[in-house]
Formats: structure tokens, C-alpha cells, sequence
């Protein structure tokens, strides 16, 4: 591979010293043939991010014509046209093009690299990062991106600038017991720790992931052997990033399955739960309707009970009084002309006693049959709760079991070698 390269500038409406302009390095991205002078063989841009040049122009133009600056006085004016309003990142990667893999710039190294500077210009920019081209007419091929400050209402670019900014704070700060030669000084020193600081920012994100240096050999005087070695080394790194980030994402993609392994069983749990559920509930009621229909048939029970046992009141009283007068007529020595004289009587009399003892066994033998048939409700009520019982418990035990297998620690272990994620 090499080293890294990536460099931002500022540009206005109105063109500096060396005739570049917003509308310049426009048109010289387009490669209109004016501005592309320097291009052996100009290719039209690629567009890899946001909007096409074009547009970015028109956008940038209704903007600048919009944007008003604050006075010191509180009057508000447009602003002027040599203010900075766009800021451009142009990055290289430091592989020709005829010697990437398939001779393309669509090899996935080239992508990868330029996908990893993109997510990293979105970092620092976010909604700000307006367009990304790629150029492949050069003998490296390398990226364009243009910040356009729509965020701030006066469209100042050089507040997007790590370095500008920096020293615009030092030189800005109160500095009474500086002199201006002295703050002048640590403003330069803070624009160059923000620089470096922002080139050490693209590297972590990006060279190290691509494989890239951070300074190329001539900037540190390094020997051939030194440079191929930190190349080598930063070969290593590469390839160790990228295995890194393939095991991350098996391992997503295994926690990813279990995961909806385990959604599914607690889907299937919930199901059977929610059929048991209805069963029980349907059990409930039918145990309930039975409870209902045995206590209807223990009262109608007590009220034939308490009906037979009324018919049959007076004929316990007339058999009393029969008994006594028979037992008078022993005593006063007149039986045997009561019994002729009561023979017919006593006889319909005992009659009506045999007939009155078998409605009452009748009565009894029916009492008994009601008795019984209570007695088998509530052998049938104490089935049914034992049934319900049983399913609650069953129930219960089952969806305790299956809950356990959502906590986070057997997610977190089962991609690993857990029973059902490895």
C-alpha cells in the first residue's frame, strides 16, 4: 500500500490570488475543459455521494444569495462575496489504478476505503456532507467531497475548518498581557495541533482499517528497508482489521439467528400458553356450570324431601291416636268389643299405616338417590379443580423454563457454543 493523503480547502464566489473560485473548482471537478487543463485524458466524474455537481452549484448560489451577516451596529447585511461559503476534503488512494486488483476502480479495496472516508467526512459534517465524486483520470485514483455550511445562516466554511478555527479562537481570546506577535504565534500553533490532530483522526478511522501510514518515507527521512517494513507492518494491521471486523460480523450474524431462534420458541411458548389458557378457562366453566347444576339439584332434593315429609305429617298423628286408644281399651278390659266393634276401622287403619310406611321408604329411597347423586357433582367439581390445577401448574412450570432462555447472559453466550446458537 502507502501513506495516507487527504487535504481541505476553502473557497468563495469570488476567485483569490491564483483565479479559484467556487464556480472554478466546480467546474474543474466536472472537467469542463477550461479547468481541466492539467488532465491528460479527462473523464466525466463519478458520483458517489448526495447530489450531482450541478445541482450542488445551483444550491450553493441560492444559499450565498440568502445568507446575512450581523454588523456590530445590529444591522444585517448580505454577506460578502470573497467570504469563504464552501469547503472541499479531496483524499488519494495511494494504489495507481492499472495495478488494482481487476484493473478497476470498483476493486473492493478502492471501495472499501472510499465507504470508510465518506462515514468519516458524515462524522465530522453530518448533514453538511453534500456530494462525494470519484475521479479515475489521474494515476491515482482519488475523491472529492464539498461541505456546504447550511447549518449556519451566515454560510461561514471556515468554521468548518479544523485549523482556521483553532486559530480564530486563540486570536479571538482575551490576550491584554499578549502582545499581537505572541498570540499570533499560538494561534499558528493551535491551527498545526488541529491539523495534525484531524490527519490523526482520518487515520484511525481510515488508514489504519485500509492498511495506510500515517507520513509518507521522505517526510521522515526513513531508509528504503524502513519504509517496506512499516509498510509491511501496516499490511499486518490491515489484514488483522479485516478479520477483526469479518469475526465481528459472523458474530453478529450468529447472535442475529439465535436471536430470532429464540423470538420464535417464545412465539410457539406464547401459543401454547395462551391454547392451555382457554383450556383452563374452558374447564373453569364447565366446572363452574356443574357446581351450579348440583346445588340445583341438592335444593330440589330438600324441597321433595320437605314435601314427602309433610303429606305423610297427619298419618304420624293418626297412627298415635290409634295406638293410644288401642292401648285404652286393654286397659279398661273392652277389647275384644272394640275389636269387633273397630275391626273394619283398625283394619283400613293398619292399611293406610303400611301404606303410609312405604311412601315414606319411597320417600327416603328417593332422598338417597338425590344424596347420591350430589355426592357424585361434587366428586365431578373436585375433578374438574384438580384439572385446572394440574394444567396451571403445567402451565406455569412450562413458560418458567422457556423465559429463562431470553435473559441476556445465554444470548450473549449461546453464539459461541451454546446449545442452539453454534
Amino acid at each position: 500500500m502507502g501513506y495516507q493523503f487527504i487535504h481541505l480547502e476553502t473557497y468563495s464566489r469570488k476567485a483569490d490570488s491564483e483565479g479559484h473560485s467556487v464556480d472554478w473548482i466546480l467546474a474543474e471537478a466536472r472537467r469542463d475543459p477550461e479547468a481541466s487543463l492539467h488532465v491528460e485524458s479527462p473523464q466525466a466524474p463519478e458520483l458517489i455521494y448526495g447530489i450531482e455537481l450541478e445541482e450542488l452549484a445551483s444550491v450553493h448560489e441560492c444559499l450565498a444569495d440568502e445568507a446575512k451577516t450581523t454588523l456590530k451596529n445590529g444591522k444585517t447585511r448580505k454577506i460578502r462575496r470573497d467570504q469563504k461559503s464552501l469547503l472541499t476534503v479531496v483524499a488519494s488512494y495511494p494504489v495507481p489504478i492499472q495495478e488494482l486488483p481487476e484493473k478497476s476502480a470498483g476493486s473492493d479495496s478502492l471501495k472499501r476505503w472510499e465507504q470508510r472516508s465518506i462515514a468519516w467526512l458524515q462524522s465530522l459534517h453530518g448533514n453538511d456532507l453534500v456530494s462525494v465524486i470519484r475521479h479515475t483520470d489521474e494515476r491515482y485514483p482519488h475523491i472529492h467531497a464539498y461541505i456546504l455550511p447550511r447549518s449556519d445562516p451566515e454560510l461561514r466554511a471556515q468554521r468548518l475548518h479544523p485549523g482556521y478555527e483553532a486559530k480564530r479562537t486563540i486570536m479571538d481570546s482575551d490576550a491584554a498581557d499578549s502582545s499581537k506577535k505572541e498570540l499570533n504565534r499560538r494561534g499558528d500553533k493551535a491551527y498545526r495541533d488541529a491539523m495534525r490532530d484531524w490527519q490523526n483522526s482520518y487515520h484511525q478511522a481510515v488508514g489504519v482499517p485500509c492498511g495506510l501510514t500515517r507520513l509518507g518515507p521522505k517526510r521522515r527521512r526513513l531508509s528504503r528497508e524502513a519504509w517496506q517494513a512499516e509498510k509491511v507492518a501496516a499490511k499486518a494491521l490491515k489484514t488483522a482489521e479485516v478479520r477483526a471486523e469479518k469475526y465481528v460480523q459472523a458474530v453478529k450474524s450468529k447472535g442475529s439467528a439465535y436471536a430470532d431462534q429464540v423470538k420464535a420458541e417464545a412465539a410457539e411458548i406464547r401459543r401454547t400458553a395462551e391454547t392451555w389458557a382457554v383450556q383452563a378457562k374452558a374447564a373453569q366453566a364447565r366446572a363452574t356450570r356443574l357446581e351450579r347444576r348440583a346445588q340445583g339439584i341438592l335444593e330440589r332434593a330438600k324441597l321433595e324431601a320437605a314435601r314427602v315429609l309433610s303429606g305423610i305429617a297427619p298419618y304420624r298423628k293418626f297412627g298415635a291416636l290409634v295406638r293410644s286408644i288401642w292401648d285404652g281399651l286393654n286397659t279398661v278390659g273392652i277389647q275384644e268389643k272394640a275389636r269387633s266393634e273397630f275391626a273394619q276401622q283398625v283394619k283400613h287403619l293398619s292399611k293406610q299405616a303400611s301404606e303410609e310406611r312405604a311412601s315414606r321408604q319411597r320417600a327416603e329411597e328417593r332422598a338417597t338417590e338425590l344424596a347420591n347423586i350430589v355426592q357424585g357433582s361434587g366428586l365431578v367439581q373436585a375433578a374438574t379443580s384438580r384439572e385446572v390445577s394440574r394444567l396451571k401448574r403445567r402451565l406455569e412450570a412450562e413458560i418458567g423454563s422457556k423465559t429463562k432462555m431470553l435473559t441476556p447472559q445465554i444470548a450473549v453466550r449461546a453464539p459461541s457454543g451454546g446449545r442452539r446458537g453454534s
